[in-house]
């Protein structure tokens, strides 16, 4: 699996690597895996962090064809050497899509005429 298809096709942004594809009760799931480079701490931004476990979250996508598609991401559980802070990772979550009016646009002639 390609880390450009990745990013164009479900919005995945730079940080995280590809590891495998599942196929399980007829959909696809993506497993992604963070990299080091996104272990900085929320409050004082050190780099300096041990790792304190992890979970995984599933994140509907497109579907591929007339398969569901999943990204089955790490979110790493995280502490700070540096002041103590504990933090998660956030997962890759697309970006907002702008709203796309539909429908036509009001008349400008007044009612009545």
């Amino acid at each position: 699996m390609s880390q450009s298809l990745l990013y164009h096709a479900f919005g995945v942004r730079a940080g995280y690597n590809y590891v495998r594809t599942f196929y399980e009760n007829g959909g696809i799931q993506f497993l992604l895996v963070v990299r080091d480079e996104l272990f900085l701490c929320s409050r004082c931004g050190s780099r300096h962090v041990n790792r304190k476990g992890r979970r995984f979250r599933q994140l509907q996508t497109v579907p591929i064809g007339f398969k569901q598609a999943w990204r089955v991401t790490e979110v790493p559980q995280c502490q700070c050497l540096a002041c103590g802070q504990r933090f998660e990772v956030s997962p890759p979550l697309p970006w907002r899509m702008p709203r796309i009016r539909t429908g036509s646009k009001p008349s400008l002639r007044a009612s009545g005429e």
